[in-house]
């Protein structure tokens, strides 16, 4: 389990980004009043963001080359069963359509990272179209440069021509997890936290989560503060594979803060009841513990994976059994899709997963 900061070299930004002024405004409140779908229903598209500062990777170099190219195989990969939109400046065009390939289309937007489920925005349905949730990303509560990234939700609304919600709280994609049926799912770490949300209320928080992304029951779990660059992101370790079905990343033995939380955190799920009173059953997968990379910063978690059309996309990690298990149970789990196993050593390395580095926008 991760003991210290990773995902990426903490490089504070000269002036913190500014959200952008609200460009769509509605006539009423309840225009934004949507429902965020489940994960696994149809998509019209994968949004991914291009990673565009070397000295978040070191500097120029080979290994920020292969983090380009890890990512640009994941694309690829992705655009073989539903179109991939790719956020990158016109600069980096030339070499991300080589990395990527024909099938992915590239968005101009200027990007400091890799991140979109984080940056970009969170998609709901409203009885007048889509709207992009903008949660004012301002990097892991200032922890990175983050100017160019804090504009990629609104640029991502722009480019499809659909109205963006500028939310009264901050936060990011990686930090909820919902099941399209009412229910979410989210840790206070990174939430109730002073970096994101100063002087708010766990229940100031949940009242506005509630009302932009259309669920009437939250379920709070501990999560663990300042020892990962999120704070605790929930999509690390805990997934709904459907309503009522939860898939658990675990860490067998493991004695850490990180241990702790995720055992607090299965014991509040095993008493909790979701938006219809259902239980909750918890399949659980054991991380990784041989792993191909030898770098401390490594995310050995199986359950950050998405679920694409057609398809899951997850990481094998080079520990042959612990890599045969989680293909075998999340293809039991998900019987309707193909389990495509990747070597995306470069992501999961910089404390992030297939998950955190894809944005689903919903049909």
């Amino acid at each position: 389990m991760r003991t210290s900061w990773t995902r990426r070299e903490f490089i504070l930004a000269a002036g913190l980004a500014v959200m952008p002024e609200i460009v769509i405004k509605t006539a009423r409140a309840d225009d934004w009043t949507g429902v965020a779908p489940a994960e696994a229903k149809p998509h019209a598209r994968t949004w991914m963001a291009w990673p565009s500062t070397p000295a978040i990777y070191g500097g120029s170099g080979a290994y920020y080359e292969s983090v380009q190219e890890t990512l640009g195989r994941l694309a690829a990969a992705i655009a073989e069963n539903e179109p991939v939109a790719m956020a990158a400046p016109a600069d980096q065009h030339t070499l991300a359509a080589a990395l990527c390939g024909p099938r992915v289309e590239l968005v101009d937007l200027a990007t400091d990272d890799m991140w979109m489920r984080d940056c970009g925005p969170v998609f709901v349905r409203s009885a007048k179209g889509p709207i992009a949730v903008d949660f004012g990303f301002n990097g892991w509560g200032n922890k990175q440069a983050h100017a160019r990234d804090a504009e990629v939700a609104a640029g991502v609304a722009r480019h499809l021509g659909i109205p963006r919600h500028a939310a009264a709280i901050r936060g990011e994609g990686g930090g909820i997890e919902y099941d399209g049926d009412g229910t979410l799912l989210l840790t206070e770490s990174c939430w109730v936290n002073d970096n994101r949300n100063p002087g708010l209320s766990r229940a100031d928080i949940e009242a506005h989560l509630k009302s932009i992304l259309g669920v009437e029951t939250v379920i709070w779990v501990p999560g663990v503060r300042a020892k990962d660059i999120t704070d605790g992101h929930i999509d690390g370790s805990l997934r709904f594979v459907k309503p009522g079905l939860v898939v658990a990343s675990t860490w067998p033995g493991d004695a850490s803060e990180w241990g702790r939380a995720h055992a607090q955190a299965l014991a509040i799920l095993a008493k909790a009841r979701d938006a219809r009173g259902r239980g909750f059953e918890v399949v659980s997968i054991p991380a990784a513990t041989k792993a191909r990379s030898t770098r401390d910063d490594v995310l050995t978690s199986y359950a950050n994976y998405y679920v694409g059309n057609g398809a899951l996309y997850t990481p094998q990690f080079g520990d042959a059994k612990a890599d045969a298990l989680a293909k075998e149970t999340l293809g039991r789990l998900h019987p309707e899709r193909r389990i495509v196993q990747l070597d995306m050593d470069r992501i999961y390395e910089n404390g992030g997963g297939i998950h955190c580095v894809t944005q689903q926008q919903p049909l």
